[in-house]
């Protein structure tokens, strides 16, 4: 089968590093991501009881640390002294949860984007201020990130405090929550709309890009799957394994 990807200006993005082949939102994840041909880098982040923002997907530590309980429950430190590698395999024992903090050190050594998802913020009042200041600490270029959230009152409140950086509108794939986005007003405020690939139709691209909402979905895994959508004229695709869909 043709491949479209190799002629193709679609970006490339990390879901969560090389998650497919190591643990998920470390740095084991994140080094050879940002070593490889990627466009980009994505990541999730949440809020410790001791007010740190740091880097995981789910709002528990259940699922990928020898742990459990909630990440707003734990204080930072007590959250590191949990593994986040051994869950993967126990060759990745050492792993620790990263910061936020730790991730744009890290990404400043490399020309890759970050694409950052605040994850639930309703839980976290004032976390769109407090990434914005860390940004700003570190002195992050707007060009260097897209801030992406389900929470559209979220982003809509990040353009609103005209934060400078790029904004996305992340779009779910369960029946029970999905309808055709109102593309007229989320263009008001955000820069992409990232849905499930399995939303995105002709129908979908044409209401978006006639209102120069950029598309990325997630998350695509398979060749078949990467070659439709860039068909259909994505403009990123979120993978976890994205330099094998070449």
């Amino acid at each position: 089968m043709y491949n479209y990807l190799e002629d193709s200006r679609v970006m490339l993005i990390a879901h969560r590093g090389f998650s497919t082949d190591f643990p998920e939102n470390t740095r084991a994840a994140f080094e050879p991501a940002l070593e490889s041909n990627i466009d980009m880098l994505e990541i999730d982040i949440h809020r410790t009881k001791d007010n740190y923002l740091v880097v995981i997907h789910d709002d528990t530590i259940n699922r990928t640390s020898n742990g459990k309980g909630k990440v707003k429950d734990y204080s930072l430190n007590s959250l590191m002294q949990f593994d986040y590698g051994v869950t993967k395999h126990i060759k990745f024992k050492g792993q620790h949860m990263m910061t936020l903090e730790e991730v744009l050190v890290l990404i400043k050594n490399y020309p890759q984007k970050l694409l950052i998802e605040i994850k639930q913020p309703h839980f976290y009042p004032g976390i769109g201020q407090q990434l914005i200041d860390m940004l700003k600490k570190h002195d992050i270029s707007e060009e260097k990130v897209i801030i992406q959230s389900f929470d559209q009152k979220c982003i809509r409140n990040l353009y609103e405090m005209g934060v400078g950086f790029k904004l996305g509108v992340l779009i779910s794939k369960k029946k029970y929550w999905y309808k055709m986005p109102n593309f007229d007003k989320i263009a008001v405020y955000a820069d992409y709309v990232n849905p499930h690939y399995s939303l995105v139709n002709h129908k979908f691209m044409t209401a978006a890009h006639s209102l120069e909402l950029s598309v990325m979905p997630y998350t695509v895994n398979e060749a078949s799957i990467a070659n439709k959508l860039i068909m259909l004229g994505v403009d990123g695709l979120i993978s976890d394994n994205p330099t094998k869909l070449i």
